[in-house]
């Protein structure tokens, strides 16, 4: 299903993208995040299946980790901005999606723009429907 809504349209070419660090530095913290979460999940579980005091500070790490995590890696996800329409394509608002735009269906159009940066590096802006391709060198390097 990702790879249907990335994948190569006979009408639009992918574009480049001329500065990759703002969506690089925002999905390497967004999957820090993540990690996050599946460590507070499991630290959980161990909370309830062995109460001590060393699975309450577990916990208790876990959730400042998780709370830091998420406040650095939305602002860096509200850094990110598409080149072409200045929209944060790495982070779901509520302003109206393109007819192109494409979600996984648990996920909101954000995650699922960080999960095809992270294994495709390809993503589609939900708001102008532009493809771009992070591996794509841009013009003015490709011919130097």
């Amino acid at each position: 299903m990702l790879f249907r809504s990335l994948a190569t349209d006979p009408n639009s070419r992918s574009r480049s993208v001329h500065d990759k660090r703002p969506y690089n530095v925002a999905v390497t913290l967004t999957l820090l995040h993540y990690l996050c979460v599946v460590g507070f999940l499991t630290s959980l579980v161990i909370l309830s299946l062995n109460p001590k005091v060393d699975s309450v500070e577990l916990l208790i790490g876990f959730v400042v980790a998780t709370g830091v995590t998420w406040l650095i890696a939305y602002l860096k996800r509200r850094s990110a901005r598409c080149p072409l329409c200045k929209g944060t394509p790495l982070l779901d608002t509520g302003a109206s999606k393109h007819a192109k735009a494409y979600r996984l269906r648990p996920l909101n159009y954000g995650s699922t723009a960080v999960l095809g940066i992270l294994f495709l590096h390809r993503f589609r802006c939900m708001y102008c429907g532009t493809p771009y391709d992070l591996l794509k060198k841009p013009s003015s390097q490709r011919y130097h």
